[in-house]
């Protein structure tokens, strides 16, 4: 018995450092500021990413989409409320591929708020393939959390 206890301890010990390793971040992203996404998303992740990639760490990061940031993240502006808001048209052309790169290169998961998408209207196959919005912002935010990732607002 004393031997299977052994075992079991040195079991959890081993996958403790395992996963001391991996640092995990969720971003709340609330903002419609196509500079704040830019700077305080985007280029944070890349390079949190690219920190952690040279210290040979995981990073798992999640971006939780809501208020009004929808607009970024959406394929067909045409078939959207956002068809003729000018921010969206010029940050469309700007963000794609680095939004597309988070997720291929970094392994980026992005999540929308599917009550807000019902209330402004958005219909879920205008998003960008790589786009969940299967449940409301704050089951996200807490299982997330719940999950050990740090909490980074992008307000």
């Amino acid at each position: 018995m004393k031997i299977v206890t052994r075992v079991f301890i040195l079991l959890l010990l081993s996958a403790g450092f395992i996963y001391a390793d991996a640092f995990k971040a969720v971003y709340d992203l609330t903002t419609g500021d196509s500079k704040k996404i830019e700077k305080h998303l985007i280029s944070s992740i890349e390079a949190t990413a690219k920190h952690y990639k040279k210290e040979q760490k995981a990073l798992k990061v999640i971006v939780v989409i809501s208020g009004d940031a929808y607009k970024y993240f959406i394929n067909d502006l045409k078939a959207s409320p956002y068809k003729e808001d000018k921010d969206a048209i010029e940050a469309q052309a700007k963000f794609r591929d680095r939004l597309q790169g988070l997720h291929e290169s970094f392994g980026v998961t992005f999540n929308m708020c599917s009550v807000g998408m019902k209330a402004r209207k958005i219909d879920k196959n205008t998003l960008y393939k790589y786009v969940n919005a299967e449940v409301m912002k704050s089951v996200y935010l807490i299982e997330a959390q719940n999950e050990g990732y740090a909490y980074m607002p992008v307000h």
